[in-house]
């Protein structure tokens, strides 16, 4: 029987710390399954979403494993494929802009190797043959009062493309994103809840994460609630592609700022 032990952080970085932790102490350095949530409470000042310290900690191990990018920090360029930030501060709060400015663009960031089979952005905006923007028919729905739980989910994993015989194709982990309300209609916040088939904790877990919360905050926002909480399940959390011994250091540094906290 399988012993399936919730990790839960206070806030992003506590979570991920958490389960490095765990997954570290795993056999093989494997969680499977593996579900991890962290609490989201932006109506109380003293929280925050990141500890510095070990949001410091990840982008200098990251950047000694030579796994960087050109313009900005690793983190931030993976949670930029499940929702992009940047783009959005510059609408101006208008999430039809937001789409219309993605779509313009998305011929230029298709070109990224990395992107050749698409990001889980334009997945959620831009489904299938006939593009279906999931976000915006779930913010439409939500305000037509239709507030049926099965309706408030959207889709990734592609069957037409994504059935693949490639050995790897290392696209699309993400399956599945959740807008679960709580209470009547919402009445005690939202929850985003994503499902992976697979996701690396070192490489990539802090910016899924990242990415998770602000794709939830966005959608909060549009649909009139406010986000509580982002839970993440993954039915394969591997620790990292490199060994342990050389992420022994970065284990010690995370005991101590969390020891620290305490």
């Amino acid at each position: 029987m399988m012993n399936i032990n919730p990790i839960h952080g206070k806030n992003l970085s506590e979570a991920w710390a958490l389960t490095f932790i765990k997954c570290w102490n795993a056999p093989h350095g494997t969680m499977a399954p593996a579900i991890i949530s962290f609490d989201v409470k932006e109506d109380d000042k003293a929280w925050r979403l990141e500890k510095r310290a070990i949001r410091k900690l990840l982008e200098k191990q990251l950047t000694a494993f030579g796994i960087v990018s050109a313009n900005q920090s690793n983190v931030e360029t993976v949670a930029g494929t499940i929702f992009p930030e940047s783009i959005w501060k510059r609408c101006n709060g208008d999430s039809d802009q937001l789409f219309r400015q993605y779509d313009k663009m998305w011929p230029f960031v298709s070109k990224c190797r990395q992107n050749r089979h698409g990001t889980y952005f334009r997945r959620l905006t831009s489904f299938g043959e006939n593009g279906i923007n999931q976000l915006k028919k779930i913010i439409d729905t939500w305000h037509a009062d239709t507030h049926r739980r099965s309706a408030l989910q959207a889709g990734v994993f592609n069957p037409a493309i994504d059935h693949s015989m490639a050995r790897q194709l290392g696209f699309p982990c993400l399956q599945q994103v959740v807008f679960h309300p709580e209470g009547t209609n919402g009445s005690e916040g939202m929850i985003v809840v994503a499902f992976y088939a697979n996701q690396l904790l070192l490489e990539k877990a802090y910016g899924n994460y990242l990415g998770l919360y602000r794709l939830g905050k966005f959608m909060a926002r549009k649909m009139g609630l406010h986000l509580k909480g982002v839970t993440c399940i993954a039915s394969n959390l591997s620790l990292s592609k490199q060994s342990k011994k050389e992420c022994q250091h970065l284990l010690s540094e995370i005991e101590r700022v969390l020891s620290d906290a305490d």
